[in-house]
């Protein structure tokens, strides 16, 4: 098996024995990105960020996984003072181990979910890193349209992007624009299946689980993906590229 690059799960949200078990199937490194489902407070995001800096960090290593941690404001988790967040990303950004911001985004399409999403993306541009992006259960070419509207008003580079959850639906939206599409494998997104069956759509995209225990998810959900491409004779230059190679050059990890 390829050795594996998990490009966005909520590690703070991930037991140890989640990382362990991510380890003994082969995820050699793992990005974990910010959210804090229903923060009110820029302060209950700054203990969010040092959580997965100091311990998710620590128990990553202790199972032989390398960590880099994406911070940011998650459009499901806004606190009322989000300005202090802003302000405060470029120092974050000089740490070792952040490797960019995420995950952020749009969530409903709301003014102020465009604004924090606008203001994060200068930031981005300005310091010339990632940007791990969230797409919707609902109104996902909608979202995904403004999204891109709003990256291309800051004049952020496409290729710097990843537009996550890129199923079918806007998976040409995201060719289209130059961005990287993030292959979350989940039933009711990307299926091993249906990866398998349109991988020739899918070659630029960088594999994850998006694990969280906000509901029913799977930490081993990109192992097992990898297992499955493997078992149904697709050549491991093609699997390694989405499981790790393409990751690691956007990521610069």
């Amino acid at each position: 098996m390829v050795e594996i690059v998990d490009s966005h799960t909520h590690v703070s949200m991930l037991s140890y024995e989640g990382l362990e078990n991510m380890a003994l199937a082969g995820v050699k490194k793992v990005i974990g990105c910010s959210l804090f489902f229903g923060a009110k407070h820029a302060q209950t995001l700054f203990d969010h960020f040092h959580q997965m800096l100091t311990l998710s960090l620590r128990n990553a290593a202790q199972n032989g996984i390398r960590l880099f941690v994406a911070v940011g404001v998650h459009p499901m988790g806004t606190p009322e003072d989000w300005p202090r967040v802003v302000d405060a990303l470029p120092n974050y950004l000089k740490m070792s181990n952040v490797i960019g911001l995420g995950e952020i985004g749009l969530h409903e399409g709301s003014q102020r979910e465009q604004d924090v999403l606008k203001e994060q993306l200068k930031v981005a541009k300005e310091y010339g890193v990632p940007v791990i992006l969230h797409t919707p259960p609902q109104n996902r070419i909608e979202i995904t349209k403004k999204t891109m509207e709003i990256a291309a008003s800051v004049g952020i580079e496409p290729g710097k992007m990843v537009i996550d959850h890129a199923n079918l639906d806007i998976i040409d939206l995201i060719e289209e624009f130059g961005a990287i599409p993030g292959l979350t494998i989940r039933p009711e997104g990307i299926t091993p299946q249906l990866l398998l069956n349109h991988l020739e759509r899918f070659q630029r995209g960088v594999l994850n689980s998006d694990y969280s225990n906000l509901k029913p998810n799977d930490p081993l959900s990109v192992p097992r993906a990898v297992r499955y491409l493997e078992l149904n004779g697709v050549p491991a230059e093609i699997t390694a590229r989405i499981a790790r190679f393409n990751a690691e050059e956007l990521f610069g990890i």
